[in-house]
């Protein structure tokens, strides 16, 4: 909502009709005008626990391959995993494909990961690189150092650096990362 709408809310706000009961909802509370927050009464909602939202996509979303990198990308938010749905084979692709790169050279990598190449959806596949890489990082510190790369990519595609040129620099620079001894020797 811009500010010249918030503001047109106020008065609503201030003089709300008997019958109505308005309810705001933000993921970002720091969006909101102070005249507005200072109206309202704040309700913080939890994050739904991994159990419950497993059973809630498998049974109700009918989620067929559900990993815990997945679980963990969805931060508790049955909207988050309805979002998700769509794209869930990208994340399995994805998933394959940094189980790969310490097998497979950069020409095979860069071939396998032509679905990373998705302007729509690029920032739900970063955030989903970023927990895979950091379950990673339990087996070999080098995933750990990937992340880095992951974060400068997202810096650089919101202020709307060239998608493909960012998107190649960070599998390079994370394939060179995992296959330290081959570029270092």
């Amino acid at each position: 909502m811009t500010k010249e709408a918030q503001n047109c809310l106020l008065k609503t706000l201030e003089e709300p009709p008997e019958y109505a009961c308005l309810i705001l909802i933000s993921s970002n509370e720091n969006m909101i005008l102070n005249t507005i927050k200072s109206r309202c009464m704040k309700v913080k909602f939890r994050n739904i626990e991994n159990d419950v939202l497993r059973d809630y996509c498998i049974n109700t979303l009918k989620y067929e391959n559900l990993s815990e990198n997945l679980l963990k990308t969805f931060d508790g938010s049955i909207g988050k995993a309805i979002a998700l749905k769509e794209n869930s084979e990208k994340y399995s692709e994805l998933e394959n494909m940094i189980s790969s790169l310490e097998k497979e050279d950069i020409i095979t990598v860069l071939e396998n990961s032509k679905f990373i190449y998705d302007k729509e959806n690029i920032f739900d596949i970063l955030d989903y690189m970023t927990v895979s890489f950091y379950s990673k990082s339990k087996e070999n510190k080098r995933y750990l150092n990937c992340l880095k790369y992951i974060s400068q990519t997202l810096t650089r595609l919101k202020a709307n650096g060239n998608f493909d040129m960012n998107i190649d620099s960070l599998l390079f620079n994370i394939w060179e990362e995992i296959n330290e001894k081959s570029h270092r020797s």
